[in-house]
């Protein structure tokens, strides 16, 4: 079971072009403005399978837009930076404290990024791991913005990021693209908490102490995981439909050609 999950809807949609508001909340099909989001779409799943708690992380200048959500299932959580440019692990550290206040020995998590749209068979299929697991999909685009996963093997992850060379590659397998899902169990959230934390501090309290701090990408958290031995990948087939969205392209093919093929996948499995 996931009992939790950490959302991570705080970005501020820089490269979205003419394409406004928080892209979590943008519509899935084109011709139907009211219908189902990538946010709303992945909250619905999450409420299928019997997950507890959700904990949505929004910026402050976006908190109106999210209000709406907050329920029984969802626990609107605020960062405010104010004039401070801040990268997503101090989001995360906001959604994993919540979550921690919440249970404060953990609990079996999913954090995941709110840009993202998949069939349903792929939470199907993160359900059925166990521990803790970097999800990758076991293809790759060569698209300059796809996050890599190399290591020695799936339980020996070593490096994640974009534009990894093959210099840098070197003797490591390609274990394919990070899906943005993380599965963390109740020890792994309370260890990711930590870590994220020593990374982006608490100022003025707590200093900074991860080399990119307060600017720092939730994939160093992930990183210093793999170094520390505490979270294995898992990888999901190639043959599954999922995709993020960084730019007005991603949206207007995930619109046209990729929700549609979603809704198809999602009805056959439902048939079966």
């Amino acid at each position: 079971m996931i009992e939790s999950v950490v959302v991570l809807a705080a970005g501020e949609n820089r490269r979205m072009g003419a394409v406004t508001g928080p892209k979590a909340l943008l519509p899935l099909r084109p011709d139907d403005p009211a219908g189902p989001t990538f946010l709303s779409r992945n909250l619905e799943f999450f409420r299928a399978i019997g997950t507890e708690r959700v904990f949505l992380v929004v910026g402050s200048a976006n908190r109106a837009a999210f209000e709406a959500l907050a329920d029984d299932l969802v626990e609107l959580v605020v960062i405010d930076p104010g004039q401070e440019r801040t990268g997503s692990s101090v989001s995360m550290l906001a959604g994993l404290q919540s979550l921690l206040r919440w249970r404060p020995h953990g609990a079996r998590t999913l954090v995941t990024d709110a840009d993202v749209v998949y069939e349903r068979l792929l939470i199907d299929h993160v359900r059925a791991l166990d521990g803790s697991q970097l999800l990758t999909i076991d293809r790759v685009n060569g698209d300059g913005e796809e996050v890599r996963v190399y290591g020695r093997s799936v339980d020996e992850p070593v490096l994640i990021g974009k534009g990894l060379n093959s210099g840098m590659t070197r003797d490591l397998e390609l274990l394919g693209e990070s899906l943005g899902l993380i599965l963390l169990d109740a020890a792994g959230t309370v260890s990711a908490a930590d870590v994220t934390r020593w990374i982006v501090g608490e100022p003025p309290a707590v200093r900074p102490y991860g080399f990119g701090g307060r600017l720092s990408e939730h994939e160093e958290v992930w990183q210093y995981l793999f170094t520390l031995g505490r979270l294995p990948a898992a990888q999901l087939p190639g043959s599954l439909l999922f995709s993020e969205c960084d730019f007005p392209a991603d949206y207007q093919h995930v619109q046209d050609v990729l929700f549609p093929a979603i809704l198809e996948r999602d009805a056959m499995a439902f048939t079966r």
